[in-house]
């Protein structure tokens, strides 16, 4: 097993991967490979990393939809609502988008306008028999576009029954690989601890989000996750990367610029990379949630829709898949009107 705090210099890294050190540097900057910089701006590249980097040359991504798992082991932090809002985002692009509700308080289903009572088969059914996937039942349409494998409350079972199965850990796979050539990306929205429903997440997806905010950053929580992460790597999902940390709910980019410096520095020491972006509080997004819409789908034209765009566009960046030429056709001219630094948004499930 990889150890996950362990970080290579561009020279070990360029041994392990067999290339020279120019070529680590080419895929750090094309955003392949996740690095930090030392104050004497050298690359330090997580060992874990690396390894998956390797896995996913020697096993090509089949054809199929990019699965990423949004998670965090702490509730609050803006979870759901990054995934629901990147989801909406990603089907006004035109692409085929499914998103898998991995909380048994069903807050996604909820948010996308299914009420989680009323789900008589829900992917927790259909992970507890895995060999016999109703997808007719499984798989419902929203109001805002992306398709919906919903859960409830039923859910929390999960870690007395659907651990009875000796391959729980790859229940969640199977039942997506049914559906996986149906659409571009499946987003899975884990809940808020490191209950079996959220390793099977890591166990099928191929990238993780970390949302996560400034001022409740838990070292000890981020190594916990890390640790469940290495796990799935080592024990099923080899090819699994960390795309990036969120900072969520930030007050003002001017006043937590400092704080963000520090995240940065802080998941940088335990190789993960932090995107540009973050995500703002606002009193609007309050006003959406109680409507049960979502923001970028009721306001197009807000800030926060802008932010939660360019936050897209640096997952796409990593995660490789479809849609990056097309971000632009979602406000003609606003890419390019966006602040370089800091965008920002809000966040509140």
């Amino acid at each position: 097993m990889a150890n996950p705090s362990r970080m290579l210099t561009t020279a070990q890294a360029a041994s392990m991967l067999g290339v020279s050190t120019g070529t680590v540097t080419y895929y750090i900057r094309r955003g392949m490979l996740t690095a930090s910089e030392t104050p004497g701006g050298h690359y330090r590249i997580p060992q874990a990393d690396v390894e998956a980097f390797l896995a996913r040359l020697s096993h090509p991504q089949e054809d199929g939809a990019r699965i990423i798992a949004f998670s965090n082991q702490k509730g609050g932090v803006g979870k759901t609502t990054l995934t629901v809002n990147l989801g909406v985002l990603l089907w006004q692009l035109g692409l085929r988008v499914l998103i898998v509700d991995l909380d048994a308080q069903g807050h996604a289903t909820f948010t996308l306008g299914v009420n989680p009572d009323a789900c008589e088969y829900t992917i927790y059914d259909a992970m507890l028999n895995e060999r016999n996937v109703d997808y007719a039942r499984l798989i419902q349409p929203t109001p805002f576009g992306p398709d919906l494998a919903p859960n409830n409350i039923l859910a929390t079972n999960a870690d007395r029954d659907l651990i009875r199965n000796p391959t729980w850990g790859k229940a969640l796979g199977s039942v997506l690989d049914g559906v996986r050539d149906r659409y571009d990306y499946i987003l899975l929205d884990t809940g808020p601890s490191l209950t079996v429903l959220t390793i099977t997440g890591f166990c099928a997806a191929h990238y993780i989000v970390i949302p996560t905010q400034l001022e409740m950053l838990s070292v000890r929580g981020l190594q916990l996750l890390l640790e469940r992460i290495d796990e799935a790597r080592a024990t099923a999902n080899p090819t699994l990367q960390i795309a990036g940390a969120v900072a969520m709910m930030v007050q003002s980019i001017n006043a937590d610029r400092a704080m963000a410096g520090a995240l940065r520095k802080a998941l940088g020491q335990r190789g993960v990379p932090a995107f540009g972006t973050a995500i703002k509080r606002s009193a609007q997004f309050k006003e959406v949630a109680n409507n049960r819409n979502v923001m970028v789908a009721s306001h197009p034209r807000s800030e926060h829709t802008a932010a939660y765009r360019a936050l897209l566009g640096e997952l796409l960046k990593v995660v490789g898949g479809a849609g990056l030429d097309r971000l632009p056709q979602l406000l003609p001219g606003a890419m390019a009107s966006e602040p370089e630094e800091a965008v920002v948004a809000e966040a509140t499930v």
